[in-house]
C-alpha cells in the first residue's frame, strides 16, 4: 500500500469519525474501484482506528479480500468475515474460527441470523454484540444479480433497522451510484450519510 492510498484511508476515517452517530454510511466509488475502496476501508477500521467488525463478502469468496489484506499486512485478526458467495463458486468451504457462510446469495433473508451466530461461535475478541465497531458490506449491487428490487431493498432496511438498535456500530456500504441509480435511490432513502471517494481522492491529490 502505497502512501497516498494510506493517506486516502486515513482521509476516509476522518470522515467515518465525523460521522460516527450516523449508524448507516454509503461509500460511493466507480465500480472498478469497489474492490481498492473495500481494501482502504478495512485498513482504516482495522489497523488505523483499531476496531472489530463484521465484513460481508457479496461479490467475490472471503478468501479474495483476505488475501489481498494479508498481503497489504492488514491485521485481521478483529475481523470476521459473512459470505454469501464460496457455496456457488465451486471453492472448497474451508472452516474457521472466523468466517460464517450464507447458503448462496438467494438467502439474504438469513444475513442477520448468521451475524449472530458467528459472535456466539467465535473464540477471537467478539464477546458480545456490543464489542463490535463496525458491519461493513461489499458491494450490495451484486445481490440484484439473484434477488429482485424488492428483496434487496428488504435487506436494506433490516440492515438499517439492525443497526438503529445497535447505534453503537457503525454500518457502511459500498456502491457505483451511476451504475445503479435505482438502488442508490433506495439506498439514500434508508441510509444516513454519503462518503464520495471521488472527492476524498480530489484532496489527497493536491
Amino acid at each position: 500500500m502505497n502512501e497516498r492510498d494510506l493517506l486516502l484511508a486515513e482521509r476516509m476515517m476522518e470522515e467515518i469519525r465525523a460521522h460516527r452517530n450516523s449508524a448507516t454510511i454509503m461509500i460511493n466509488t466507480t465500480f472498478t474501484q469497489i474492490g481498492k475502496t473495500n481494501l482502504l476501508l478495512l485498513k482504516g477500521l482495522l489497523d488505523i482506528e483499531g476496531e472489530t467488525g463484521f465484513f460481508t463478502v457479496l461479490d467475490r469468496p472471503h478468501q479474495y479480500m483476505s488475501y489481498l489484506l494479508k498481503m497489504h499486512e492488514v491485521n485481521q485478526e478483529n475481523l470476521w468475515f459473512i459470505d454469501a458467495v464460496t457455496h456457488m463458486s465451486g471453492l472448497k468451504r474451508e472452516e474457521n474460527n472466523q468466517v460464517n457462510f450464507l447458503e448462496g446469495p438467494f438467502h439474504i433473508e438469513n444475513l442477520f441470523e448468521v451475524v449472530e451466530l458467528g459472535i456466539k461461535q467465535t473464540k477471537t475478541t467478539f464477546h458480545s454484540i456490543e464489542s463490535i465497531d463496525f458491519f461493513i458490506v461489499d458491494n450490495i449491487a451484486t445481490m440484484l444479480n439473484y434477488n429482485d428490487m424488492n428483496r434487496v431493498e428488504e435487506l436494506i432496511i433490516s440492515f438499517h433497522n439492525f443497526l438503529k438498535t445497535h447505534p453503537h456500530m457503525m454500518g457502511g456500504v459500498t456502491i457505483d451510484k451511476e451504475s445503479n441509480p435505482e438502488l442508490s435511490e433506495i439506498l439514500t432513502e434508508h441510509f444516513d450519510y454519503m462518503i464520495e471517494m471521488e472527492d476524498l481522492k480530489k484532496e489527497v491529490l493536491k
